[in-house]
């Protein structure tokens, strides 16, 4: 699982169908997020001139904070994370971890947890049934 550390506390990163839902309403629709959580100009991703500035450091805070509390929440620990917080607990160094600690929780949570479709025709019953007891005892 992605973590982030803030202060010393290692705050787990989670991504679900909600916390993207979230992101969209709260920060920007997915296809612009990239370009705000690294700085760039959605209309020419050579143009670096929002890096550092308000809307790119407030979409770094809202992110961490809706995956960070996720994780925490999940965790069993209080979702207590705020913008604020987070930002103070950062320093300009930290944004580009930062910003890739939360792409690696956004790709995690977009895996699929469905098996894949397995072949259709006969079934050896048990052949499949001795598969389930050994999943279950691994």
């Amino acid at each position: 699982m992605a973590t982030i550390k803030l202060k010393g506390r290692e705050i787990p990163l989670r991504y679900t169908v909600f916390e993207m839902k979230t992101i969209q309403e709260e920060i920007a629709p997915l296809g612009e997020l990239q370009y705000l959580i690294v700085g760039r100009n959605k209309d020419d991703e050579n143009d670096t001139s929002k890096y550092g500035g308000p809307e790119h450091l407030g979409a770094i805070a809202k992110l961490i904070r809706v995956l960070g509390n996720a994780g925490l929440e999940e965790a069993g620990e209080a979702p207590d994370l705020t913008d604020k917080k987070i930002l103070r607990a950062m320093k300009p160094g930290d944004l580009v971890d930062a910003v890739n600690a939360c792409l690696k929780a956004m790709n995690e949570g977009m895996a699929s947890e469905f098996p894949e479709k397995e072949e259709e025709g006969p079934v050896d019953v048990t052949l499949e049934n001795m598969k389930k007891k050994e999943q279950k005892e691994s």
